[in-house]
């Protein structure tokens, strides 16, 4: 498999393009406490929104200047919004189990976006930036990782 990239990305453009697929999932929390069925679900899609949507109020303020110069960043890893969400919807009938797979592989590949430029970036600052984003990234698996262990 060939990685597509994109050459001269801003870290805004970046920051943009994250804060963008958090966004989605914010979408994708607010449709499945909409629709869902199963009472089950429905208290582990409240409780992962409300700890979703203070983290997604942080990422939006973020104020990319304090990081250095809105430094152009080669040959990041082109990723459209279908490769980071998932095209599987969670159903009416579906199964907390089926949503925490749903948003594992979403927080995970976002992380690992994070990761890929982080990678590549050269100033101390902007690295601590994406250091930060990939902290935020685990610890948001951790939660669902551990509210799907205390409902088995």
């Amino acid at each position: 498999m060939v990685t597509q990239m994109i050459a001269f990305k801003s870290i805004k453009d970046i920051l943009e393009m994250g804060v963008s697929w958090e966004r989605k999932i914010k979408d994708l929390y607010d449709v499945a406490e909409f629709g869902l069925e199963n009472e089950k679900s429905k208290q582990v899609i409240t409780k992962l929104k409300e700890s979703h949507i203070n983290k997604l109020q942080i990422l939006e303020n973020l104020d990319v200047e304090k990081y250095g110069l809105n430094e152009w960043v080669r040959f990041v890893s082109a990723k459209r919004d279908e490769d980071i969400i998932p095209t599987r919807d969670i159903r009416r009938d579906s199964t907390p189990d089926e949503i925490f797979l749903v948003l594992l592989e979403c927080e995970r590949k976002i992380k690992d976006f994070y990761s890929s430029v982080n990678s590549i970036l050269v100033t101390t600052k902007q690295k601590e930036l994406f250091d930060s984003l990939v902290k935020f990234k685990e610890i948001k698996i951790g939660e669902i990782t551990n509210l799907k262990k205390n409902l088995e």
